[in-house]
């Protein structure tokens, strides 16, 4: 109950914001992991794990229930891919008399995004159905993008599922000139390794989608501090042809973080990252042989000669948005 009513004293696992909460239907219940599912596609269930001894799900909560989980978010790697781990660290029943509208309302969008046709449908359970009578009528569905737009950036975000981490850029691939399996142009793709421990295989894989994502790509450097707001998701591909019995594909499924936002810079008084861990001067002195072995920088800042709000927000100007 302290932890619940102080935010800052579960939102720093390594001295750096790292905090969300996941809200939908809890699905496949077992010793140490469970599903969220948010939309009526099963292929898009969310993984969550948890201690069942530290963080417990809930006694009365059963499957097909509706849940809140607060998690971290951990990097890993599954078969060389980057992937994100979430691990919760309290679950909770949300009680309909207490949800806002806009909450409610956004745990209907969720659900009402279209099932693709080789995917499983778990239509309409009973918890989304008493969201439902909470909502009215059910609102109408927003036009969300798998893009960073600022003329869409509140539209894309969503009170169900949100994501908020502040750490060390440690690696950076863009992807542009991408096309879909129709030849049709799709959004460049920025995908930014962000740093909060020692181990660099726990850095967390985070997307951002859109037009002509270069010049943020460019001040992303190696060592910068950064925040984030995005959403835990899934990339979902399909490996084969539906099943011709029960007409469902194979998929894979990879957990990432996609940004719904522009990265802010950190400032050494910003609060948002509250240590100076030793190898983020290993990471900015790294192929020297001067290099500092496990000794702290006196605080946490940017690279000498680098304004990262200023070019953040240079580059930010020069990003042509999604019409």
């Amino acid at each position: 109950m302290d932890a619940k009513r102080n935010a800052d004293s579960y939102s720093y696992p390594n001295g750096m914001l790292n905090s969300g909460w996941i809200v939908g239907v809890l699905r496949l219940p077992g010793e140490g992991k469970c599903f969220i599912q948010q939309t009526a596609s099963e292929n898009h269930m969310l993984p969550v794990e948890f201690d069942p001894r530290q963080a417990p799900l809930p006694r009365d909560l059963k499957e097909w229930d509706l849940v809140m989980a607060y998690c971290h978010f951990i990097g890993a790697r599954e078969n060389d891919v980057r992937i994100v781990r979430a691990k919760s660290i309290r679950f909770e029943s949300p009680n309909l008399m207490h949800m806002d509208k806009r909450f409610a309302e956004d745990v209907m969008r969720k659900w009402s995004v279209k099932v693709h046709a080789a995917a499983k449908d778990s239509g309409v359970p009973a918890a989304i159905e008493a969201v439902a009578k909470v909502v009215g009528d059910v609102p109408a569905k927003e036009e969300r993008m798998n893009s960073v737009d600022w003329r869409v950036l509140k539209l894309n975000k969503n009170a169900t599922n949100t994501v908020q981490l502040a750490g060390f850029v440690q690696a950076k691939s863009l992807e542009r000139n991408r096309v879909n399996a129709e030849g049709k142009p799709m959004n460049d793709r920025l995908v930014v390794l962000l740093r909060q421990t020692e181990d660099p295989d726990k850095s967390i894989p985070i997307r951002w989608y859109g037009r002509n994502l270069e010049p943020l790509a460019n001040t992303l450097t190696r060592g910068l501090p950064i925040k984030v707001q995005g959403e835990y998701r899934l990339d979902v591909k399909a490996l084969g042809a539906p099943d011709p019995e029960s007409g469902i594909a194979p998929v894979s499924k990879l957990p990432y973080i996609e940004a719904k936002d522009f990265p802010g810079p950190v400032t050494p008084d910003s609060g948002l990252i509250k240590i100076a861990p030793f190898w983020v001067a290993e990471m900015l002195e790294m192929g020297t042989r001067k290099a500092p072995r496990r000794e702290a920088p006196a605080q946490v800042a940017t690279p000498a000669g680098i304004d990262s709000a200023a070019i953040l927000a240079d580059a930010l100007n020069d990003i042509n948005p999604k019409g």
